[in-house]
């Protein structure tokens, strides 16, 4: 059974990122310096396992690569697993280890677009580097500010993937509606772009004029492209499908916390920690359970209906990020315990669902 999840790389990395997104809520009410350890488990190591899933499953499809990636997950996942080890011990270390699998990835991901001279893959290259470099940076310069804005290379890549994370969902959606046979769905390309250059620009602003004001507005801006962004899934047609709804309120939450992070800038409210957080539970860590739920059901022969127990991880993980985003001030509890409960139930939910798809059923291409 084990040797399958390697043949198929997205089982294992995404069951492990699982697992380390269960760990890294957990780790809150262990006597460690939580506040390193999180940030290196939900950023590193969650977020590489879920990408190292996500990139061998659907670039070998956008590149036609048919070669077994086995031993390339093989090494992977011993590279990851000196890491989560080192952790333990010295974080320096497990972030250089860190780094050396993002640079395998890198490399890895380079070989399958040039062997097929596919010039339409530089954005995920572009995200790819930008991580290994920020990687990099920390390790040299120690600064936390290369960690934090890690975050935004996320959203960036949660935005490159959104046109077709976007048509997946939409052509469900028209499918299962009647009398739309002839209907298409096509997500608006202006405002991905639009955003995605708001939100590079601000990263840019960010590393090199930490202390410019120039960050609020822009932020403010970022917030604005997002919110035009949601304009394309205005029909009944679309929201009725659950699928369509936790899609939008996560792209509704990003929206919201780039705008309110904007506005606390200019208005010296000092949100701006809050929102961040915001980002990164109801963008990156939602997408991630987003994209495994999508690509894990149509990569096993199933309908792209989420299970129960998938929908409860969903509002878990919402939950979460509104708690730490909006109410940390309320009470202590909405700081770091709730929320950190939530998201180690969400994904215990999920893995409960996915451990059972993975082990009973073939990995098969996507329907598309």
């Amino acid at each position: 059974m084990i040797n399958d999840f390697f043949t198929y790389p997205m089982r294992i990395f995404f069951l492990s990122s699982a697992i380390c997104a269960a760990l890294g809520g957990a780790v809150f009410f262990a006597p460690v310096d939580f506040i390193s350890l999180h940030k290196f488990i939900f950023l590193h190591l969650v977020g590489a396992l879920a990408y190292a899933g996500f990139l061998l499953t659907g670039l070998t499809d956008w590149t036609n690569f048919t070669k077994s990636l086995k031993i390339h997950a093989y090494i992977l996942f011993g590279i990851f697993a000196l890491s989560f080890f080192a952790s333990l011990v010295n974080l320096w270390f497990a972030h250089l280890f860190m780094a050396i699998f993002w640079a395998y990835l890198v490399m890895l991901c380079a070989y399958m677009i040039w062997l097929d001279k596919n010039d339409d893959q530089f954005g995920v290259m572009g995200f790819l580097l930008g991580i290994l470099l920020f990687e990099i940076c920390y390790l040299l310069s120690g600064e936390e500010k290369f960690l934090n804005l890690q975050i935004h290379l996320h959203i960036i890549a949660i935005l490159l993937i959104s046109f077709r994370v976007s048509m997946v969902l939409g052509r469900e959606a028209i499918k299962r509606e009647s009398d739309m046979d002839e209907a298409v769905f096509v997500p608006n390309l202006v405002y991905k772009n639009i955003a995605i250059c708001c939100v590079c620009v601000f990263l840019i602003l960010s590393v090199f004029f930490e202390s410019s004001g120039a960050i609020s507005y822009v932020a403010l801006a970022c917030g604005a492209a997002v919110f035009a962004k949601l304009k394309e899934w205005h029909y009944k047609e679309l929201l009725r499908h659950n699928f369509i709804v936790f899609y939008y309120l996560m792209q509704l939450l990003m929206a919201a916390a780039y705008a309110i992070f904007g506005i606390s800038g200019i208005l010296g409210l000092g949100l701006e920690a809050n929102m961040l957080h915001i980002l990164a539970l109801n963008g990156m860590i939602f997408s991630i359970m987003l994209i495994f739920n999508i690509a894990g059901l149509r990569h096993s022969g199933q309908e792209l209906e989420f299970l129960l127990l998938s929908k409860i991880a969903f509002v878990l993980v919402v939950t979460a990020g509104i708690f730490r985003g909006f109410f940390a001030y309320a009470w202590s509890g909405f700081y770091i315990h709730l929320p950190a409960t939530l998201i180690v139930i969400a994904f215990v939910l999920w893995f409960v669902d996915f451990y059972k798809i993975f082990k009973n059923n073939e990995f098969s291409d996507d329907p598309e």
